[in-house]
C-alpha cells in the first residue's frame, strides 16, 4: 500500500488503534529506502528511546504511527475489537496487530511483561518475538495482576515471521539468520505429553501438535513428552519452563496455545469475583505465553490454520538458542498454509478501499 494510503487509513484509525500520528513522518520518509517497511511504536514509556531511534533512524523502517496500548496494561482491551475472532482484543500490545491487519504497518514494536505481545500476536494469526534471551529488555520492572514481579522485554510483531526475525536482528545486533549459523547435532524439544493439557476447542494439544512433530521427523529433532498439566495457571507454567531447561530435559518448549481470548477470556482482575469471574477467564487458551518473558526466555508465536491459534517455541536464552528456535520457526511455518481469503482481506493490498472523494 502506499504511503498515502496508509496515512489516510491510519486517520481513520484516530482515537481507536492509532493514539497518533507521527508529526514528523513526511520529513523521516525522505532519507528512506525504496521498499521500506512501516511499523508502529506501542504507546508505553517503557521502551527505551535508543530501541526506538534503532529503527526510526534505519533507511529500512519508517515509524508511522503511535499504537494503542489496553488500560492501564491490562492483558484484555476492553476498547478494541480483535479483527479476526470479534472477541475483545487481547492486551496489552492491543493496537500494535490491528493496525498491521489494517494495512497501516508492516509491524509493530511492543512490550511484553506475561504475554503482552506473543498473545495478542497469536490471538491475531500474526507472528511474534521476545528478546528476553537476547536481553532486550523494556524499562523497569513492575507486579503483574497475580503479584509476581516482572521486567518486560521488547517483542516484535509482524505481517510475516521473516519481517519479525529481521527487525530482532536489527535491535539485538546479532546475526540470527540460521542458514549462518545452522544447528549441529540433535536438538532436544520438549512436547506436551498427551492428556495433560487439553485446548479450549476440547483437543489434546500432542494431538494437535502431532501431525508437525511428524513432518519434522527428517530434521535431527528428539522430541521429548513432558507432564505439562495446569499449564494453564502462570505459576505452574513458570515452573515447568524452570524445570525443562534447569534440568536439561530439553533444549526449547514447542506447544500449541490457543483459541487466544475466544471461548474465555484471560485476564486476573475478574478471577478475584467468584465463581461466576472464574468461569468468564477459564479456556483464555494462554498457556506457557504467559511465562516465557518471566523466565528470560527467546520466545517465538507461529500462527495457524486454526482461529487465533499457532505454535509457541520457548528456547533459553542466549544467541545460539534463539537462532536454533527461528531455524524452527521457520520450519514450522513452512508447514502451514494460511486460509487464502484471510491472507487477501488482511496480508495483501487486495481489498484495500479508497475513501469517497470530492473533485
Amino acid at each position: 500500500m502506499k504511503l498515502e494510503d496508509r496515512i489516510e487509513v491510519a486517520k481513520s484509525e484516530l482515537g481507536r488503534s492509532v493514539v497518533r500520528i507521527n508529526p514528523f513522518l513526511h520529513q523521516d520518509a525522505k532519507s528512506k529506502a525504496q521498499d521500506v517497511l512501516c511499523f508502529g511504536v506501542k504507546n508505553t514509556n517503557k521502551i527505551p528511546m535508543h530501541v526506538f531511534n534503532k529503527l526510526r533512524f534505519s533507511r529500512n523502517y519508517l515509524w508511522l504511527t503511535i499504537d494503542k496500548m489496553s488500560d492501564k496494561g491490562r492483558s484484555i482491551d476492553t476498547d478494541l475489537v480483535n479483527p479476526l475472532t470479534y472477541r475483545l482484543m487481547t492486551g496489552s500490545t492491543s493496537g500494535g496487530p490491528i493496525n498491521i491487519l489494517k494495512g497501516i504497518n508492516d509491524f509493530a514494536l511492543g512490550t511484553d511483561g506475561g504475554g503482552s505481545v506473543l498473545g495478542p500476536a497469536m490471538s491475531c494469526q500474526l507472528p511474534s518475538i521476545i528478546g528476553a534471551g537476547l536481553n532486550l529488555f523494556a524499562k523497569g520492572e513492575s507486579i503483574s495482576t497475580d503479584n509476581i514481579k516482572i521486567r518486560a522485554s521488547i517483542g516484535i510483531i509482524a505481517k510475516n515471521l521473516s519481517i519479525a526475525i529481521k527487525v530482532m536482528a536489527e535491535l539485538t545486533g546479532f546475526d540470527l539468520t540460521f542458514k549462518a549459523n545452522g544447528s549441529k547435532g540433535e536438538v532436544k524439544v520438549a512436547v506436551p505429553k498427551r492428556e495433560t493439557v487439553a485446548t479450549p476447542d476440547r483437543q489434546d494439544m500432542f494431538d494437535k501438535l502431532a501431525p508437525y512433530l511428524e513432518a519434522l521427523k527428517t530434521y535431527n529433532y528428539q522430541f521429548i513428552e513432558v507432564d505439562f498439566s495446569e499449564i494453564d495457571k502462570r505459576e505452574v507454567a513458570i515452573r515447568k519452563i524452570y524445570e525443562v531447561f534447569d534440568q536439561n530435559i530439553a533444549d526449547f518448549i514447542l506447544t500449541y496455545e490457543g483459541p487466544v481470548d475466544v471461548f474465555g477470556y484471560g485476564e486476573t482482575i475478574p478471577q478475584k469475583f467468584g465463581k461466576t469471574g472464574a468461569l468468564l477467564t477459564k479456556n483464555s487458551g494462554k498457556y506457557l505465553l504467559r511465562a516465557a518473558n518471566i523466565c528470560k526466555t527467546t520466545a517465538i508465536t507461529i500462527p495457524t490454520d486454526d482461529i487465533a491459534s499457532g505454535f509457541l517455541i520457548v528456547a533459553k536464552s542466549g544467541v545460539e538458542n534463539a537462532v536454533k528456535a527461528i531455524e524452527l520457526a521457520v520450519k514450522l511455518e513452512s508447514l502451514i498454509q494460511l486460509p487464502e481469503v484471510w491472507v487477501r482481506y488482511f496480508l495483501t493490498e487486495e481489498r484495500h478501499c479508497k475513501g469517497f472523494e470530492i473533485k
